[in-house]
């Protein structure tokens, strides 16, 4: 039976290194009302991100608020790796004044596959379909890169595997890493694959194989490489190609180690300014190149996600699942 909800607005958000999305939701886990990115650089802190957001959407008073994270969520600090933005779970209840759910982002991501349309919403990269009843993987390449996995039960097992070693696969990536390990010492496939990520990329390849007119210098902002991409600049275009070489690879170890039958789903705002580069076939030749465990990542699903704020998605449907069975995992407690 469900709870009834008291008056009053259930906030949600998903609060990335560079930019927090705001909503209100109604009813169902779709119907999210005025959403609002707001970037994190412009508030000291959380709660005066949310202090704005409130106060621009008219809200005195909220009776529930499911916030996503980028970062590891399972003691009462929250830290974001990749953000100023700290606070403690206690602490940030208390200010709200209102019960409160803290997820990593890519729990929320996991959650939000669940209210997809999977024939509109995901584009399939290859021609494999996710399997009814089996593990699903959600990666994302963002401000970070984020992991996370579902069982078949829905329950969602938070990770941050993107902060695995990067393993090149070919001399070109050999020499990437030896270009990267002195600024890093030890290279995690977040420090290629993300928009950090593609600025590394493309300074080490300006560095291997400057293109005409091109001169090594101080890095390029991931925004500036996409520009000279779609210029046609060479090295720009080379450095989005390792970007989803590198991607590509790393999904085929998720999918083997997560045994990810129910599909490896793809997010996160490069995906979506990157979309346009990226070479199907490829990708998938990439994916599946695991010599003894080829033939099983040849039958794994690889879907884009294609909408605009699925993290916000799954933050509703917590929030909504909360109101009605309080104890639906332990990850989404308050």
């Amino acid at each position: 039976m469900s709870e009834r909800r008291p008056p009053g607005a259930v906030l949600i958000a998903d609060i990335g290194g560079t930019n927090a999305r705001f909503a209100l939701v109604g009813d169902t886990p779709r119907d999210l009302r005025g959403i609002e990115v707001l970037a994190c650089a412009d508030f000291e802190g959380i709660e005066d991100g949310i202090a704005r957001y409130l106060e621009r959407q008219g809200v005195d008073r909220i009776v529930e608020a499911c916030l996503a994270v980028a970062g590891p969520v399972h003691e009462d600090q929250v830290d974001l790796p990749n953000s100023h933005w700290d606070f403690t779970r206690s602490g940030l209840r208390a200010h709200l004044d209102a019960p409160l759910t803290i997820l990593n982002d890519f729990t929320a991501q996991a959650l939000a596959i669940d209210v997809l349309d999977p024939d509109d919403e995901v584009e399939w990269i290859g021609e494999p379909r996710p399997r009814e009843g089996g593990v699903r993987t959600v990666i994302g390449p963002g401000t970070g890169l984020g992991v996370a996995i579902q069982t078949p039960r829905g329950e969602v097992v938070p990770s941050e595997g993107g902060h695995i070693h990067f393993a090149p696969t070919d001399n070109h990536e050999i020499e990437l890493l030896r270009l990267l390990i002195p600024r890093y010492r030890r290279v995690s496939v977040e420090r290629l694959v993300s928009g950090p990520g593609l600025e590394n990329l493309f300074w080490a390849n300006l560095h291997l194989d400057p293109g005409p007119g091109d001169m090594p210098g101080p890095n390029r902002s991931a925004k500036e490489v996409v520009n000279l991409a779609h210029g046609g600049n060479p090295t720009a275009l080379q450095a989005i190609e390792d970007f989803f070489d590198v991607l590509a690879a790393f999904c085929g170890d998720m999918a083997l180690t997560s045994w990810a039958t129910g599909g490896i789903y793809l997010s996160g705002g490069m995906m979506h300014r990157l979309r346009p580069f990226l070479d199907p076939e490829r990708f998938r030749a990439r994916f599946e190149d695991k010599g003894r465990f080829t033939r099983f990542c040849e039958t794994v699903a690889v879907g884009w996600i294609k909408v605009d704020h699925p993290g916000l998605l799954g933050c509703a449907a917590a929030a909504l699942r909360h109101l009605q069975v309080p104890s639906f995992t332990p990850e989404l407690a308050p």
